[in-house]
């Protein structure tokens, strides 16, 4: 297993994403180059994809790395099952460890060790009901995922659910900047929050929320605070200290 960007080094990477729509980038081009940033961080993962999955409508990919990703991801589509569709429908993260044995869904394992070089995937929900879509990161490594890729590959979700929310303005470079710059900051603070209190990405954004909620103050501003100090603020008199 590699290790390769810890959650506090993550920030370099969405800020290059943020230049990078500063310069002009639509919507498209911003989930492209997140599923590219997403396999030169995220410890294991070697292809990505973003999936969407409208109600009563068939899924359909936003973004991906290559054709590997492209393909793992349609496969998925035209079977109707796999790891990346129950993300999209589900709040959890869902791992498959190792194609090769999986009878979870068995024809989508064994058409994607057949026709790919993937071997493991790990699968991230983005947004709330009924919104339906998942970021799919891919291994060419049996069991290529573990514990070190689950809070930078939650970090990399919560940017693509800004970036997906604010698609209907892709031509609107300067507003994607501020989606992306607000999502950073909160992305930053729930990553600390599942290191420091060990819980889940859920859990950790509805701590950030609570506390927003009590404090009364914005929720990009407790962010903020815990992205500064790793814990949060007990009264709004400690974000100005």
């Amino acid at each position: 297993m590699d290790n390769r960007t810890q959650p506090t080094e993550l920030a370099s990477d969405f800020e290059a994403l943020n230049e990078y729509l500063g310069d002009g980038a639509d919507g498209a081009d911003a989930l492209a180059r997140l599923v590219k940033l997403a396999v030169v961080s995220v410890p294991g993962c070697d292809w990505a994809g973003l999936t969407a999955w409208p109600l009563d409508r068939r899924p359909r990919s936003l973004a991906s790395t290559d054709p590997v990703a492209a393909k793992v991801d349609e496969l998925q589509y035209s079977l109707g099952e796999g790891p990346c569709l129950e993300a999209a429908a589900e709040d959890d993260p869902v791992c498959i460890p190792d194609l090769s044995v999986d009878r979870r869904w068995k024809r989508f394992s064994v058409a994607a060790s057949r026709r790919t070089p993937v071997r493991s995937v790990l699968a991230f929900h983005l947004g709330p009901p009924p919104d339906r879509a998942a970021l799919n990161l891919y291994s060419a490594t049996p069991h290529g995922f573990d514990d070190n890729s689950l809070v930078p590959g939650a970090l990399f979700a919560s940017h693509a659910r800004v970036l997906i929310m604010h698609a209907g303005h892709a031509d609107q470079a300067s507003h994607l900047k501020d989606a992306l710059t607000t999502s950073r900051r909160i992305g930053m603070a729930i990553g600390i929050l599942m290191n420091v209190h060990k819980v889940t990405e859920d859990e950790a954004f509805a701590l950030l929320r609570a506390t927003s909620q009590n404090l009364n103050v914005k929720l990009r501003l407790v962010a903020d605070d815990v992205a500064r100090k790793g814990t949060l603020p007990r009264t709004a008199r400690d974000l100005d200290e």
